[in-house]
This record gives C-alpha cells, sequence and structure tokens, in this order.
C-alpha cells in the first residue's frame, strides 16, 4: 500500500512538471489593492487544487475529531453506568442483609456519581425517611421529582416524607396539585387524598376526589367499596348542607346518595330530617315510612317515632307499628319495640301484655325486664315486680337502644356513620336480645339479599357522576 502510494506522489509530480513545460505562460494575480504579482498558470491551478483539498481535510478532520470526542464521552457514560450497575447490585445485597448504614454509604456514592439516578433517589429518601430523616427524605425526593414529576412513587414517598415530617398541609397540597393536573390516573394517590379530605371532613372536596375515583374502576369488589365510600361521603355532603341550614342541596345530596344505593338508611332519614326542617311533616313521615318498606329496618320505626311523639302525631307511629307487626307478627325485636312505644304512651296495659307474651321466648337483656318490672309496679303487683328486676339484675345490660350491626359498638343515638368502625349505614335499632354472632351476619346478609347490593348493574358511570 505504501509503495502504490509513492508511487501515485512521484506520477503526480511528473504530471505537474510537465504541465510547467506546457504551459509556460502567466497571468496577474491581484492579492490586496494595489499588489498584483505575476503568476504561472499551473501554479495558480495548483493553488487552487491545494486550497480545495486543504478545505476538504479540514471538514472531515473536524468530523473525525469530533467523533472522537463523542466515541470518548460513550467510552466515559459506559464506564460509569458499569460503576454504577456495581454500586447499585451491592446496595441490594446490603439491604438483603439487613445493614441500612452500609446501603446508605453506597447509594450516596451512587447519587454523587450519577445525580439523575432516579431509582438510587427513591431509595435514598426512603432509607433516609426509614431512618427518622423525614427532611432529609424531603430534599431528596423533591430532588428526584426535578427529573420526572409524573412518577407516582415520588408523589406517594414525598407524601409520606411530609407526613413523617409532620407537615400536613404540605402534603394535602402535593395531593391536590397531583389531583388537578393527573385526575384518575393512578387510584392510590386518589386514594390518599380522599382519606386526607375526609379526616378534615371536607365533604365536597372528598366528593369531588371520590367520583373520579369510582368512574376510574371496572367492575369488581374494589370498585363496591369505592362506590359504597362515594354513598357515604354524599351523605356526609348532605348533612354538612343541612347543619349550614341549606336544606335544598341537603336534600339533593341525599337523593344522589339514594339514587346509587336506595337502601342506604342514613340518606333516606337524613332526606326526611332536611323535609322536616322545611316544614313539610307529613312528607318527612313517609319518607321514613318507605324506608322500612323497601328495607326493613327497624332503625326507621325508631327515627319515626321520635320524629311523631316530637310533632305531636302518635297516631301515625302507632299505625305504622301495626302494619309492620302485621307483615311480620313473629319478629320478637319488633314486637319489643311496638311495647315500648306502648310504655312511652302511657299505654300500659298494653305495653304489659306485649312483653309478657315475649318473655322467654328470647335471651333478653336487664332493659326488657327493668321496663316490665316498671309496668308492674304501675299496676302495684310488687311482687312481679321484684321478680322482674331480679332478672334484670342477672341478665345482661348496655347502655343505648341503638347498635352497629359490623362491630356490635352500642349508641345512645342514631348517626349514620358507626363512630367505631367507620362505617355507613350500619347502626340500626338493637333488638333488645343477647344476638351471637351468627345471628348478627345473617341478619346483614338477609338485609343485603333483600334489596340487592352495590355492585348492581344498574349503578353506571352516568350515575356515579350525578349530584341528585
Amino acid at each position: 500500500m505504501t509503495r502504490f502510494l509513492l508511487l501515485a506522489l512521484l506520477l503526480s509530480l511528473v504530471f505537474v512538471v510537465k504541465l510547467f513545460e506546457w504551459n509556460p505562460g502567466s497571468v496577474n494575480f491581484q492579492y490586496l489593492p494595489g499588489h498584483v504579482i505575476q503568476l504561472p498558470e499551473v501554479a495558480l491551478f495548483v493553488l487552487s487544487l491545494g486550497l480545495g483539498a486543504g478545505f476538504v481535510m479540514v471538514v472531515h478532520g473536524t468530523g473525525d475529531f469530533l467523533r472522537w470526542l463523542r466515541n470518548l464521552d460513550d467510552t466515559r457514560e459506559e464506564k460509569r453506568e458499569e460503576k454504577v450497575t456495581a454500586l447499585w447490585k451491592k446496595v441490594r445485597e446490603e439491604l438483603n442483609r439487613s445493614h441500612v448504614p452500609q446501603a446508605l454509604s453506597l447509594l450516596e456514592r451512587l447519587v454523587s456519581l450519577y445525580p439523575n439516578h432516579l431509582e438510587a433517589l427513591l431509595l435514598l429518601g426512603n432509607l433516609r425517611r426509614s431512618t427518622g430523616d423525614a427532611t432529609g427524605a424531603i430534599r431528596l425526593h423533591r430532588r428526584a421529582r426535578v427529573f420526572d414529576e409524573e412518577d407516582v412513587r415520588l408523589v406517594l414517598a414525598l407524601c409520606e416524607d411530609y407526613r413523617q415530617a409532620g407537615r400536613p398541609d404540605d402534603e394535602m397540597a402535593l395531593l391536590g396539585e397531583y389531583f388537578h393536573k393527573k385526575e384518575g390516573r393512578n387510584l392510590d394517590v386518589l386514594g390518599r387524598y380522599r382519606d386526607r379530605l375526609v379526616s378534615r371532613q371536607k365533604w365536597e372536596e372528598a366528593l369531588a376526589v371520590q367520583s373520579v375515583l369510582s368512574r376510574s374502576l371496572g367492575k369488581g369488589e374494589r370498585r363496591d367499596l369505592e362506590v359504597a365510600t362515594l354513598v357515604g361521603i354524599r351523605y356526609e355532603t348532605g348533612r354538612l348542607h343541612l347543619d349550614q341550614g341549606e336544606t335544598e342541596l341537603a336534600r339533593r345530596s341525599f337523593r344522589g346518595a339514594l339514587k346509587i344505593d336506595p337502601l342506604f338508611s342514613p340518606a333516606r332519614i337524613g332526606l326526611a330530617e332536611a323535609q322536616s326542617r322545611e316544614g313539610r311533616v307529613s312528607e318527612a313521615f313517609t319518607t321514613l315510612e318507605e324506608g322500612y318498606q323497601k328495607d326493613r329496618d327497624p332503625v326507621y320505626l325508631y327515627r319515626l317515632e321520635e320524629m311523631v311523639l316530637e310533632a305531636g302525631s302518635p297516631e301515625r307511629i302507632l299505625t305504622a307499628f301495626e302494619r309492620a307487626v302485621l307483615a311480620d307478627p313473629q319478629n320478637p325485636a319488633l314486637l319489643y319495640a311496638q311495647a315500648r312505644l306502648y310504655d312511652r304512651l302511657m299505654m300500659v296495659d298494653l305495653a304489659q301484655d306485649r312483653l309478657e307474651s315475649l318473655e322467654g321466648r328470647e335471651n333478653w337483656e336487664g332493659e326488657f325486664y327493668r321496663l316490665l318490672g316498671d309496668l308492674y309496679l304501675r299496676n302495684k303487683d310488687r311482687a312481679s315486680a321484684l321478680e322482674a328486676f331480679q332478672k334484670g339484675a342477672h341478665a345482661e345490660n348496655h347502655s343505648g337502644r341503638l347498635y352497629c350491626r359490623h362491630c356490635a359498638q352500642r349508641l345512645v343515638r342514631w348517626t349514620g356513620q358507626c363512630p367505631s368502625c367507620r362505617r355507613w349505614g350500619s347502626v340500626s335499632l338493637h333488638p333488645g336480645y343477647v344476638q351471637t354472632p351468627s345471628l348478627q351476619d345473617q341478619s346483614a346478609d338477609d338485609r343485603k339479599d333483600s334489596g340487592g347490593s352495590l355492585s348492581d348493574p344498574t349503578i353506571d358511570a352516568y350515575s356515579l357522576g350525578q349530584s341528585g
């Protein structure tokens, strides 16, 4: 190859010399104003060729130099990637051995070597938080979000950092920012935002988040749970409006909840309360009576009794109980509730007859026997009263006529959400006798089977988004 190049160079020189012999003429060449020289024609030709060749060499040389620099950077990047991979492998090994300090040290080296390594920044921040350094975790996770704001893991990690650091307002701001920009994309973030809003009783904001969350799920157990939560939040939104005197908005919220779950007793009771505050007392009574006809939940009769006696219309509740007893004459809990009503209305003989017919049918609580003893005293039957009081002293005793069907918590006043297990729609009238767990479970199943469940296919995306 070298000999060939030398031969080509010699032939080129010979050719140039011959050109000078064949072209002896010269030309005037002005390279500056007032400066002219004479150049042989061949010299001018050779000079032009040399300049062109030099330009080509400069262009190609520059490209080759730039490629060399890129290759050098790629080589360095490959070496750095190899080092990062090795460090990352060591970090995992140390964590598998539960050597957190060693893992932290390796992660610090890794982050200094590769500042935009998201996985390293995320893991390092989580380890910092686990060691109690929430402030350091916040700094690292914020730094990581500069490189990728859409990474949900970083959003959740930063929320946990704020929670541990005692900065709930910053957590709420971050979740709100995510919801308004990326709503519906990640169920975990939306669920966390919903929970924070519920804990602060910001029901209207929680309703907006829960509506998006419920629509984002397909049919299944998770969707049923979220729809049930949606119903509860709609109810709480209605209670908020009712407490603020906005009865029309309250009614719309309650009806919206009933549209999704027609058997949700708190919404129907709330609707009756809103109607009563608007002066439509008879309509409120009808609402509660319709609720009992749909659900057979005695809590409707309990609330109707309170509302009717407050309005001074005892005949309405007496009629309601008579109809209920005719429909289910063997229900001891219903008959006991009717006897208590007779006692409140001073219908002593009817109350006593009813309780005497129920005695021995169930394992009654102490309140049953105390009421029976009091009725005996009113009729001046001291011996029977003493016997009843003695039975009541040995029977199981609890305060409160209401209870939660899920956790069995006893309550004195009705509420839409159990304060113990935080379930909506679980508070009902206690039957008055000692229940076994199997009987409680069967009662809940009967209610569900009699009226359907939240997985009803008629609950579609349109109904989820309605405000009532």
